[in-house]
């Protein structure tokens, strides 16, 4: 089963049409592709990386993959979805418009990766291989964050 990340950017008044069940998630990327965004399995990585754990990342860096219980949406459908507010969404922005390369790379850690089991880290998966692929992912996520903020929208991450 493919466990891919994908993201929503959307107006509050959107958000909480899928809050109270009258709206569909999958309904709304349907209808507004230009506001969405696919990090393919990369998600848990991002996540990891900038938070040091593969849930409930303190903010703002665990607003950019946000996985709070808090924020969880009830949902009919068979997949995990989180929402952030406008206001948490700008955090994010603001947190990775700060965010340097450099710190990035001192960031990332492969080995503590491979040892805490990160989705979707294989045995055989190399280090420099593995941020190739996840950093054009957290960059993406950069400009999403950047689009939602200018916007003053809000963001639902679902992984299907």
């Amino acid at each position: 089963m493919s466990m891919i990340g994908n993201y929503l950017s959307l107006p509050d008044k959107e958000l909480r049409a899928i809050l109270s069940g009258g709206e569909s998630i999958l309904d709304f990327e349907e209808r507004s592709p230009e506001n969405t965004l696919d990090i393919d399995k990369s998600w848990q990585a991002i996540l990891y990386l900038l938070c040091d754990d593969i849930a409930d990342g303190e903010p703002p860096m665990g607003y950019v993959v946000p996985m709070m219980e808090e924020n969880a949406i009830e949902s009919e459908q068979d997949f995990m979805a989180f929402y952030l507010t406008a206001a948490q969404v700008q955090e994010a922005n603001d947190y990775l418009e700060a965010l340097t390369e450099e710190e990035i790379l001192e960031k990332y850690d492969f080995e503590a990766m491979k040892e805490d089991e990160v989705y979707p880290i294989w045995d055989d998966d190399e280090a420099d291989a593995f941020f190739e692929y996840i950093h054009p992912y957290l960059l993406d996520l950069r400009e999403f964050y950047k689009n939602a903020a200018d916007k003053n929208h809000s963001v639902i991450f679902y992984v299907m």
